[in-house]
């Protein structure tokens, strides 16, 4: 079958009813579409096209922003300002660089979004809470209180939110929806900002601020492990998809290809602390595809 798209990761063979063909099933995982990496800085949050490396300032903040977070149904980019607020603009058609402000927030620091509940999530650090709103800003709760909670990652699927602690001796922990249960994953980390779990590994990984350490677990906090130790520096963001962790340090966008951990190559640098990171995937990237085989 002649598509012109990269070769499937999946391919599925199911006899039909009356067994004249084959159905095959193309998983697709498209590599070679759009692609963007968004990402903060003390002033502007900005994208870079992984394809062409153009750059393009998405809208001037005005603040720092610590996190990113993205609704892929209704397609609104949240971006959490330390001024105290959390916004959010159209994206990708975000043509007029105005932004709509959902939730006041006191310095709020990691964010995401649950598109099951269609609920906000944040942490504030100075309060020591853990937030919760409706995507329009409704319905504010908090859901936990804690010591200095810093980056915010959930898992969907199971429905739980992971964390890390902004304190030197800090923790990482996991915790339902609902602030009901927590669990300890891990209790020597410091200053953990970039957090992320990785759907496709069932795994979750944390990075260390100074160190740069880069940790690993399973979901329950079972089997930790130093995937990499790269160097100390000032390490915030981090995101992952089935290829590759992107990743910020200082000025600095880093990619680190999965299975190839010292390979670390420089994406982009900027003239401004480089915070939070998202990776921006065009919708329909994942596709399945079809086609019948004769048998006769």
């Amino acid at each position: 079958m002649a598509t012109g798209l990269p070769v499937a990761n999946c391919v599925k063979f199911s006899h039909s009813v009356n067994k004249q063909y084959l159905e095959v099933i193309y998983d697709l995982n498209i590599i070679g579409i759009e692609k963007k990496l968004l990402f903060s800085t003390q002033r502007y949050v900005k994208e870079i096209d992984l394809n062409s490396g153009v750059v393009k300032v998405l809208i001037e903040t005005g603040s720092l922003a610590y996190s990113l977070t993205y609704d892929y149904d209704e397609k609104y980019l949240y971006i959490p300002r330390t001024q105290g607020d959390i916004i959010r603009i159209p994206y990708p058609n975000n043509l007029s660089g105005q932004f709509e402000t959902v939730v006041s927030a006191n310095s709020p620091v990691g964010t995401a979004f649950d598109s099951v509940n269609r609920h906000l999530y944040w942490t504030e650090d100075e309060t020591g809470k853990i937030m919760r709103c409706n995507s329009d800003g409704t319905n504010r709760i908090t859901i936990f209180n804690e010591t200095q909670p810093g980056g915010l990652s959930i898992d969907i699927e199971n429905r739980w939110m992971y964390y890390g602690q902004d304190l030197n001796n800090g923790k990482v922990y996991r915790l339902t929806f609902d602030g009901t249960e927590k669990r300890l994953i891990y209790n020597q980390s410091s200053y953990v900002f970039g957090i992320q779990v990785d759907v496709f590994g069932k795994r979750l990984y944390w990075i260390d601020h100074v160190s740069g350490d880069l940790k690993s677990a399973w979901y329950n906090g079972s089997d930790v492990k130093t995937v990499v130790s790269p160097y100390s520096g000032s390490y915030w963001g981090l995101v992952t998809n089935n290829e590759s962790f992107f990743y910020s340090n200082h000025y600095s966008l880093l990619k680190m290809r999965k299975g190839l951990w010292q390979n670390t190559t420089v994406v982009y640098r900027d003239t401004e602390l480089i915070y939070g990171v998202l990776l921006y995937k065009q919708e329909g990237e994942n596709i399945h595809m079809r086609e019948k085989i004769s048998i006769k």
